[in-house]
Order: structure tokens, then C-alpha cells, then sequence
């Protein structure tokens, strides 16, 4: 797709997309700033667009050697800390889908390194502040059946997303996107890697495997837009989680861009406007 007429923002001499299309259905684009994506408030089909822009950005360096770049994107007219998905509340299998409302948020964190890792930092990392982060249902150690079944389905999402990982050059790029109902993607320099947390049925992976394995695994699959989101706050939180990677990289993306990158009026009527979409149950130095 084309770009936007002002398409790009500097983070510490590395260029990034001012806006962005996300797309459910395994790739994602720079936004056209003549695609007037979608309306509907109701569960999106694949393949499923939506427009967001750049709300925040940081430049991260370990004993002045550059780590990464990062931009948070988000739509429109949602604020920085939507991110941190504060609003998420309800939502048991099998109670009435209509009974629980919650913000669904489309959102993407880019981040371009400026030195090489390995995938097995990466997993490290996934692992070492999800652990710190996650919080079970289970804190005292009394959850009932369905709660210990669901932190099952939760961390088998999480160990197939730590699977996804690639080891990174000078210059390559992550994009972690999440698009409610189609799950969390993992992209390394636009190619997507896989997508994790897709409810109900469907495969979690770009991997197509035999029927018969399939079913096995569907007893692990998550059954609803509350649990996928439960999913995205768990994985975000390795940035933005009380316990995140860098404290000052997490405040730098929460801290809105000023002034504010400047969005078409054709992208405000997308899906990712802003407006909230009701949610059915189912040593480190930062540079400007």
C-alpha cells in the first residue's frame, strides 16, 4: 500500500511509519492514506484492517550503545495507556457474551535493533518478565477447576508465541501487533512469523497440521475475546508490565507524542478510531 502524505517519524535518526494498517489476517501494511478501512462495531471477519498511528516513542542504550528504536502504535483516539489494558474486567466461559463490555483496542509496538540477539535473548526475556508479571488466578493457591484450566489454555499460547522468535541483524525489525478476535502476530521485517490466541477452532500458527493433531489441541485454545485479551496484556506486559525491560523505554511509549501525529479525516471513521468497540465474552540511557 501507499503511504501517507507525512509518512514517517524520527526516533533518534531511525525512520519510522507515522500510521499504519494492521491486518488480521497475517500481514500488515503502512497505512493508504485513501483506504477508508472499515465501521463496524461488531466482530470483525478476515481479512479484518484497521489504521492506527504512532503515540509514542523511545530510543533505548545500554552503556551508550544503541539497543532499539520503538514506536507504539494505537488508533486515533485512544490514549497511550490503553496499552496496559486497565480496562479489562468479566468475561467466564459460558456466561451471556452481552454482559460483559470492555474496550477493544487494536495496537502494535515496532521496535528496529541497533545491535544483534539471538532468539534464544529473546525467549529469555518472554519468559523472565511474563514470569514477573503475570498474575494467576490462582494467587492463593485456590483456583477452582475452570480457573486452573484457563491459565493451562493461557500458557500454552504463551510458549507458542516464545516459538515464533528469530535471531535479529543490525537494522531488523519486530512488530508486535494484536487485532481483538484475531489474535497477537509477530512479524520480523514485514514477514509474519505467526499469530498466537486465536479463539476457538482456529490454528494459532501459519503452520497447517493434520486434523487429527488439531483436534487434540483444541481442549487448549482460547474460548473468548476476554481470554485473547488476557493473552495480549500478558505478552505486552514484557514492556509495559509493572516488572517491564526498561522502566524508562515503558514511560518514554506511554508518553504522548507532542505534537501529535497529525491523522487524515478519511482514518478517523476506520475500525481502529478509538472509539471503544464493546467486547463480547467469549545501566540504560533514552535519548529524544
Amino acid at each position: 500500500m501507499t503511504t501517507m502524505e507525512n509518512p514517517t517519524i524520527d526516533v533518534s535518526g531511525t525512520t519510522f511509519a507515522a500510521a499504519r494498517e494492521l491486518v488480521a489476517d497475517g500481514t500488515s501494511d503502512e497505512i493508504d492514506a485513501n483506504d477508508n478501512g472499515h465501521e463496524s462495531r461488531d466482530r470483525p471477519t478476515a481479512p479484518f484492517t484497521t489504521a492506527v498511528v504512532a503515540k509514542g516513542k523511545s530510543y533505548l542504550a545500554y552503556l551508550f550503545l544503541g539497543v532499539c528504536s520503538s514506536v507504539l502504535y494505537l488508533p486515533p483516539a485512544a490514549d497511550n495507556t490503553s496499552i496496559l489494558f486497565e480496562n479489562l474486567r468479566g468475561g467466564k466461559e459460558g456466561e451471556d457474551e452481552a454482559t460483559h463490555n470492555f474496550e477493544v483496542v487494536p495496537m502494535a509496538l515496532e521496535l528496529c535493533y541497533h545491535k544483534p540477539l539471538r532468539a534464544v535473548d529473546f525467549q529469555w526475556a518472554t519468559t523472565t518478565f511474563i514470569g514477573k508479571n503475570r498474575v494467576t488466578n490462582d494467587s492463593n493457591g485456590n483456583a477452582t477447576a475452570d480457573e486452573d484450566e484457563f491459565n493451562k489454555r493461557l500458557q500454552v499460547q504463551i510458549e507458542k508465541f516464545n516459538e515464533l522468535y528469530r535471531d535479529v541483524k543490525v537494522g531488523d525489525r519486530y512488530l508486535l501487533q494484536y487485532i481483538p478476535y484475531g489474535g497477537i502476530s509477530l512479524f520480523l521485517n514485514g514477514e509474519c512469523l505467526g499469530t498466537v490466541g486465536q479463539i476457538g477452532g482456529r490454528h494459532e500458527s501459519n503452520d497447517v497440521t493434520d486434523n487429527d493433531d488439531n483436534d487434540g489441541e483444541q481442549a487448549l485454545e482460547l474460548r473468548s475475546i476476554y481470554e485473547q485479551q488476557q493473552l495480549a496484556k500478558t505478552i505486552y506486559s514484557i514492556w509495559f508490565g509493572e516488572y517491564a525491560f526498561s522502566e524508562s523505554m515503558k514511560n518514554e511509549l506511554l508518553t504522548p507524542l507532542h505534537p501529535p501525529v497529525e491523522v487524515p479525516p478519511e482514518m478517523m471513521n476506520t475500525q481502529g478510531s478509538g472509539e471503544a468497540v464493546e467486547g463480547q465474552d467469549d545501566g540504560e540511557k533514552h535519548e529524544e
